[in-house]
């Protein structure tokens, strides 16, 4: 990863530095029970690569829904939310939804997107750039996460590539 991407890696240097963030860090899953159970797998297998590449200095709860969208307040859809601790007085940690009932790459992809965000708010940037610009670079960091993590699960023994999704 290049030393300017907004998220943090996972070196000696990091770990150390962004340490004492928060008395809790990294991502927590939670999965609706009817959600199925290798869809369920695979979405453990994408956060374990995460987790390997990137450093959550602020424990950031992960709700995965078995649903194809949510409604936004406002109108229209989304494929994913993110909602900061600052936003609610009862919520200790950040959180992030997503729904499962769309493609292995897109939950991939609106996971990224909402980790973006999560860092976004993390170093401020949320504070200084416009909707328009923060939504342009959580796209554009998914496509290199989800990217990333295609090279590297092919390079897996087992890995039929099935995952690359043409990509």
């Amino acid at each position: 990863m290049a030393n300017n991407f907004l998220w943090v890696t996972k070196t000696e240097e990091n770990l150390a530095f962004y340490a004492d963030s928060a008395p809790k860090s990294n991502l927590s899953l939670h999965f609706a029970s009817d959600i199925d159970p290798k869809t369920k797998k695979c979405i453990c297998n994408f956060v374990r690569y995460l987790r390997k590449e990137f450093y959550f200095p602020i424990r950031c709860n992960v709700y995965f829904c078995n649903q194809e969208k949510f409604r936004k307040h406002k109108g229209g859809y989304s494929y994913g939310m993110f909602f900061s601790n600052h936003e609610s007085g009862e919520r200790a940690y950040p959180q992030i939804y997503i729904p499962t009932q769309q493609s292995l790459c897109q939950i991939y992809d609106s996971l990224s997107h909402e980790l973006t965000h999560y860092f976004q708010w993390y170093f401020y940037d949320d504070k200084e750039k416009n909707n328009r610009s923060l939504e342009i670079q959580a796209s554009k960091y998914a496509s290199r996460i989800s990217q990333d993590y295609c090279w590297y699960h092919c390079k897996e023994p087992d890995s039929a590539c099935n995952s690359c999704c043409g990509k």
